[in-house]
């Protein structure tokens, strides 16, 4: 079920970036010890007003100090200073079961209204939309699941075998990321986020495609596009871990939100989605809902 990730690729500076900061901070320092120079022959320079000598010398020596404690700062700071992109921390491999789920934009509405879900690398595909539902199978041949605009705010036997089979995925990978939470191996998390957020945003999409509704989840748990790229070598990936490692009380949340997750995913599963004798008029989501909203708030650092 799962798909076989790529190999990271670690992202270093190049040298342009590197000798633009060099020469950057060489300026500093340059401006900064003639002013140096300056002030120290004018230390020294006898005063043409001898009683005052003694008291501007003071004061001179006083701006000295003060300009060398400058010029060591800078020299510090340039040393230290470099891209933020510049050397990614490592990403450690691993088979990421997720789902892979493409949301579609609808140019005339402006809104995102579907999704297309795949499950391993062949041609089969799932589209769960606001409308009419579509099943592709590996021969190509299509099946449409036909909604009612009237009840298609209702989950469809299709929709909820789909949504179901996608929760499988999600659940492994909540139980694997719960894991390397535990053992903080920030690593394989690096490697996650490249995938993690789009399949979270892509969930909410999903969700709200299939009750036909763009608040069938909370506009809060929609994962923002601008706070990820699905890219194996992202320093947002790197930010966003490098939170949860300076904040235990994140860490803590977050495995917290993580574990209340996979129970509330089983067990919407085992009430509504795999129940046979469901009542399609009855939602049965509203605790994982509430889960899924403070797990990405969590994950994301969003504020309530």
């Amino acid at each position: 079920m799962g798909r076989k990730s790529p190999t990271p690729e670690i992202y270093k500076g190049g040298p342009k970036a590197a000798f633009c900061i060099f020469i950057c901070n060489l300026g500093v320092r340059l401006r900064i010890f003639i002013i140096l120079m300056g002030l120290s022959q004018r230390v020294w320079e006898p005063s043409q007003y001898s009683r005052h000598t003694t008291y501007e010398r003071a004061s001179r020596l006083k701006l000295l100090t003060a300009c060398l404690t400058l010029i060591l700062a800078v020299a510090a700071y340039g040393n230290n200073t470099a891209p933020a992109d510049a050397t990614l921390a490592p990403r450690v491999p691993f088979k990421v079961q997720l789902a892979r789920i493409n949301i579609a934009f609808d140019k005339e509405t402006s809104r995102y209204n579907m999704v297309k879900i795949n499950f391993d690398d062949t041609e089969a595909h799932s589209i769960i939309a606001r409308g009419d539902d579509m099943q592709v199978a590996r021969n190509g041949q299509v099946t449409v699941h036909r909604e009612h605009k009237n009840t298609a705010y209702m989950i469809s036997d299709f929709e909820a075998r789909t949504i179901s089979q996608v929760n499988r995925t999600f659940i492994t990978t909540l139980e694997e990321f719960e894991n390397i939470l535990k053992n903080q191996n920030w690593g394989r998390a690096l490697y996650l986020d490249s995938f993690f957020p789009r399949f979270l945003r892509g969930y909410h999409v999903m969700i709200c495609a299939a009750k036909d509704s763009p608040e069938a989840l909370p506009r809060g748990a929609l994962a923002r596009e601008e706070d990820y790229d699905a890219s194996l070598n992202s320093p947002k990936s790197d930010a966003r871990i490098k939170m949860w490692q300076t904040d235990k009380d994140r860490i803590m949340k977050l495995r917290i939100s993580t574990r209340e997750l996979i129970i509330q995913t089983k067990q919407w599963q085992k009430d509504e989605l795999n129940n046979s004798k469901r009542n399609p008029e009855l939602s049965y989501s509203g605790d994982f809902d509430r889960a899924f909203t403070s797990f990405v708030r969590n994950y994301f650092g969003y504020v309530p």
